[in-house]
């Protein structure tokens, strides 16, 4: 098998089931039918494995569970299409689908957590752990946090940002960015989730702020 991204092949296959693309496999079967769906699922896999087992993860729990969480799953079924022929903007639209698949989940997931007394409040008062857990310094540079009235902060290093650029699918950064678009809607309508800016736009940072609904 040809390698990706200038990695070495590893014959290790990851399994999708522990990403938040558990249900891909079954899509894939479904959107292609059996036999190519079967074909790019396996290549998707094996390329997940090359990019999870050759990072290095600087001693981040927190950046690992994202990369093999979220980030690789997806650029592995992205650049597996590209490999199959499917051209950018088809490769983009089949892989938003997935992301927004995802999304919804993780939403569900925060919508779930929110307490049913004074929610905002709380959130504001864990707004540090929060940036620690969906930024982690390893892959994230967080500025300008500002908890009066409505918090504000900045991303000024972004993980997505930096990790599609480095295999060389950046265009693969706003489907990641509408991916914790969506996701954050969970926290609606107690918490109003806005974002002002982003790096895969042009912006000098991803501006956030969320507001009490």
């Amino acid at each position: 098998m040809r390698s990706f991204c200038g990695l070495s092949c590893v014959g290790e296959k990851m399994n999708y089931d522990n990403t938040e693309l558990n249900f891909l496999q079954k899509d894939l079967l479904r959107q292609f039918g059996d036999e190519e769906g079967k074909k790019i699922f396996n290549r998707s896999a094996k390329l997940y494995a090359e990019l999870s087992v050759t990072t290095d993860y600087k001693n981040s729990s927190t950046l690992e569970r994202q990369l093999k969480g979220l980030v690789y799953p997806v650029i592995a079924y992205y650049k597996t299409l590209l490999a199959f022929g499917y051209k950018v903007p088809n490769a983009l639209g089949l892989v938003r689908t997935e992301t927004e698949k995802a999304a919804a989940e993780s939403g569900g997931v925060l919508a779930a957590q929110m307490r049913p007394v004074f929610p905002y409040r709380a959130f504001k008062r864990n707004i540090k752990n929060f940036i620690e857990y969906k930024f982690p310094s390893g892959g994230w540079s967080c500025t300008d946090l500002h908890t009066r009235g409505k918090i504000t902060f900045r991303i000024r290093q972004c993980l997505y940002y930096s990790i599609t650029a480095k295999f060389g699918c950046p265009e693969l950064c706003e489907v990641f960015c509408d991916y914790e678009r969506k996701a954050f809607a969970g926290l609606a309508p107690k918490i109003v989730c806005e974002r002002h800016g982003e790096l895969a736009t042009g912006c000098d940072s991803c501006d956030f702020c969320f507001r009490k609904g």
